[in-house]
């Protein structure tokens, strides 16, 4: 590795999705917070207030706006990302402008189904009450192991009887992401929130890898107290979210879940 290689931009090149050499190493481009098979039991570290000023940075003057802290308060019962339902909400209703929102509240076509979309589809009070129960069908019918549609807890999974549109999942991820941007400090696709220069420390002992992935050649472990600075991130992979740390006191460059750790 020459001196103008620094480690900061290996753990750039190695947080990236396309394959690429960088110093001898087979790295892979940005990621993006989200992806289709991002696990959706991740929570997101926003508020109901930011997720609100999201939407409307994303769709001026939407319907979904003062939804946040229903979909906050969801996601802590029931450990489903906020910024999914958002999303999910989002792309089915046309960001609440679509007919069988406005008519029926139904923001997540749910049972509108190809032969009869606006017939078929259920009507609810409120755009509340459609997230609360939609989201419970989804819970426990897609998420969780053993339910009756369930193919792994991401978008990918769901895409498998969810939707008849084989695009469906990208289009999800791609909103999130459009969404975790308007976030402070990127929202941090869950794991925590954090931006290129934060010092951060581990909740427990904590495994820092030489790339994102639990398979990852270990390059220490750090003690809670320990001292890091964010370098790169986030990406998923293998159900955490990673973020690049340069761990200061033993100088070790290396990437660690965001899960575990919180600010110093």
């Amino acid at each position: 590795m020459t001196d103008n290689l620094t480690r900061r931009t290996v753990l750039k090149a190695v947080g990236s999705t396309s394959l690429a050499m960088v110093g001898g190493l087979a790295t892979t481009g940005t990621a993006a917070a989200y992806t289709i098979d991002s696990d959706l039991r991740q929570t997101a570290d926003v508020t109901g207030g930011q997720i609100d000023t999201a939407v409307n940075a994303v769709s001026p003057g939407s319907s979904l706006v003062g939804l946040g802290d229903t979909w906050v308060d969801v996601q802590g019962n029931r450990s489903i990302n906020a910024l999914y339902m958002a999303a999910h909400a989002a792309l089915e209703s046309a960001w609440g402008r679509s007919d069988i929102a406005q008519e029926k509240n139904n923001i997540y076509g749910f049972d509108a189904r190809d032969i009869c979309p606006s017939e078929c589809a259920d009507e609810y009070a409120s755009f509340e009450q459609c997230t609360r129960q939609v989201m419970e069908y989804v819970d426990q019918e897609y998420l969780t192991p053993g339910g009756t549609y369930y193919e792994g807890a991401t978008l990918r999974g769901m895409n498998v009887h969810y939707a008849t549109d084989p695009q469906w999942a990208e289009k999800i991820a791609s909103i999130m992401n459009d969404l975790d941007a308007e976030l402070p400090n990127g929202g941090g696709g869950g794991g925590g929130g954090f931006s290129d220069g934060d010092r951060v420390t581990p909740t427990t002992s904590l495994n820092t890898r030489h790339r994102p992935g639990t398979e990852s050649e270990i390059l220490g472990t750090m003690s809670p107290g320990t001292v890091g600075e964010i370098m790169n991130g986030p990406t998923d992979a293998d159900g955490y979210t990673w973020w690049g740390v340069h761990w200061l006191d033993d100088d070790i460059w290396g990437w660690s879940a965001g899960q575990y750790l919180t600010d110093a």
